[in-house]
């Protein structure tokens, strides 16, 4: 770690790539393990006290029921037991008489009361049935056949004491009581189960010294699912509720009550047959009934759990947390390669201003000395030799201005002062900019342009950054034109051409094109960038510093301009846009 973090300068480029790489990625996981860590822990903390919410409510819903049912059968104790005849005898003290209405009971509406009762009968020690709903005593079915002559109201009443007889008759239990002349005395009603899909409640009790057996009928299926969807419509659940209420001992087929819970905060209550698996698979709870249901099981499932909106919220937050870090980091991996490949390009920028500057120093150094010391008596070589230093004298010069003009675009204070100048006197800049300098490498320099009147044409530029991207252009053609590889002569030429932009008609390129061997694909994504130079410093043979193009770049942008490259067969085509108007 030790040796990580040192400051070492023996590193090579690719070694501090990995440094800087493996640093990254162990500051990553330092923060990105806790983090995930309670993320992970605080969804399922969540979806636990959600469960356990969804828990306690469901136990509410049971207990509910439970109670409902039980107050069913206490309720119905308090029944009179003169009230199962079809007439009651009332005395009256008054005029002493024995007045005789129909029951309560007797009205068909009555036992519709609350869903799943069916009705009311009494037998007596022989077996006798009879019906609150009936005036006469049944001895069987027969005795219950409804007549074409029968009105709606008796065929309702026919129909309904009929149906009572037909569930009686199937207990077997009720005909053991019978049997043993109702020998039990309970005046509370306890429940015969032994019918399926039904509950039978009865009750002995003495009337008028005679003892008869009392009850009622209920449709278990019809009465609990009844029950049940009226207590889930009283609670709230976000997420999506199967209720399977499931017969523990008999072969009767499930039902399914699915609770959806709506946007405007009802909840829709479905009863179902068939149940689609993902609604079932996730178990809340699971809870018996008590008497008199207590063969029936309810279960509580869902698919998944929808956590509230502070849940989501909390851990949307921590989400976009995590992403921050990783963004983070990510960033702060790419700030340090952009860094350390800066730092890489500024040694070799240091090298190659080394070698720029030490090579026309020395050259320079000796010839002025050999001048000097009267070492060349020949007029001939004196010329040669002048000429020479001032030649390699204007290299340093614009090396020089190179380096202080890439300067000075980073400080306001020296910004370009761009402003409209005829094409006409754009044409003459270049023209006596870059001919002694392609003169001198016998190039052959070709101006052209698509306008009729170049002088009624004006470009937004500044007329010092204009000459500085011209001569670069130029001076970076002539460089890597490769006179030993290249022996057609006809391609030693550098053009200019103004042509108007067929996207923007506010703009004119000016494109510039060389005949020289050209770049390759990656060459041409880096080649604006600061201090790049293709290939090694150790190898290349051209001369540079690799701020050139960069500085060619930030002047055009400076001038409210683009410029880009494009690869030709043969060389490349410079193509920089201005902003112009038209005289």
């Amino acid at each position: 770690m030790k040796h990580l973090l040192s400051n070492t300068r023996l590193l090579s480029y690719p070694q501090r790539v990995g440094r800087l790489r493996y640093l990254t990625g162990l500051f990553l996981l330092l923060l990105l393990a806790p983090i995930s860590v309670v993320l992970y822990q605080g969804y399922h903390q969540f979806e636990k006290d959600l469960l356990t919410e969804y828990q306690s409510k469901t136990a509410k819903i049971t207990s509910q029921l439970n109670l409902k049912l039980f107050k069913r059968v206490v309720f119905d104790n308090a029944l009179n037991t003169r009230t199962f005849d079809y007439y009651q005898h009332i005395y009256n003290p008054d005029n002493k008489q024995v007045s005789r209405i129909r029951s309560p009971l007797s009205n068909p509406e009555y036992n519709a009361r609350y869903v799943g009762l069916i009705g009311y009968f009494q037998l007596d020690k022989n077996g006798q049935f009879n019906s609150p709903v009936w005036p006469s005593t049944v001895n069987g079915p027969k005795g219950l056949k409804i007549e074409e002559h029968d009105g709606l109201e008796s065929k309702k009443r026919k129909s309904l004491a009929l149906k009572l007889y037909q569930v009686t008759s199937k207990s077997t239990e009720l005909k053991t009581l019978i049997k043993n002349n109702l020998s039990a005395n309970n005046e509370k009603f306890l429940l015969l189960s032994d019918v399926p899909e039904y509950l039978v409640f009865y009750r002995i009790v003495l009337v008028n010294g005679v003892k008869k057996l009392q009850g009622y009928v209920i449709d278990v299926n019809a009465y609990l699912n009844n029950q049940i969807e009226r207590i889930l419509k009283t609670v709230q659940f976000k997420s999506t509720i199967t209720v399977t209420v499931q017969p523990k001992q008999t072969s009767s087929d499930r039902t399914y009550f699915i609770y959806d819970s709506k946007s405007h905060g009802q909840a829709v209550i479905t009863q179902t047959k068939l149940l689609h698996a993902p609604l079932n698979q996730l178990t809340i709870n699971s809870h018996e009934l008590r008497w008199p249901f207590k063969s029936y099981q309810l279960t509580y499932s869902t698919a998944k759990l929808t956590l509230p909106p502070a849940a989501i919220y909390s851990l949307g937050l921590m989400a976009l947390l995590l992403c921050g870090i990783i963004l983070g980091s990510f960033g702060f991996y790419r700030l340090g390669i952009k860094q350390l490949k800066l730092a890489e390009q500024r040694l070799n920028f240091v090298s190659s201003v080394s070698h720029e500057l030490k090579t026309p120093l020395t050259s320079i150094r000796m010839y002025s000395e050999m001048l000097k010391s009267g070492m060349v008596p020949s007029e001939e070589y004196k010329s040669e030799y002048y000429e020479f230093i001032h030649s390699e004298s204007e290299r340093l010069s614009r090396l020089i201005d190179n380096i202080l003009q890439l300067s000075k675009l980073n400080q306001p204070q020296h910004s370009v002062n761009a402003h409209y100048t005829k094409l006409s006197i754009l044409t003459d800049i270049i023209q006596s900019k870059v001919s002694s300098l392609l003169l001198n490498s016998h190039f052959q320099l070709n101006i052209s342009s698509d306008f009729e009147k170049p002088e009624d044409v004006l470009l937004l530029i500044d007329l010092d950054a204009f000459s500085q991207v011209v001569i670069n252009i130029t001076d970076n053609a002539v460089k890597f034109f490769d006179s030993d590889t290249i022996e057609d002569e006809q391609r030693k030429k550098v053009d200019f051409n103004f042509t108007a932009d067929a996207k923007d008609k506010d703009y004119i390129v000016m494109e510039i094109r060389d005949y020289g061997n050209g770049i390759n694909a990656e060459q041409e994504s880096k080649i604006f960038e600061l201090f790049y130079r293709g290939g090694s410093e150790l190898t290349r043979s051209t001369q540079g510093t690799g701020i050139g193009l960069a500085l060619v770049n930030e002047l055009v942008l400076a001038q409210q301009g683009t410029i880009e490259v494009e690869r030709m067969l043969p060389g490349l085509s410079m193509k920089v846009r201005f902003k112009c108007k038209f005289q």
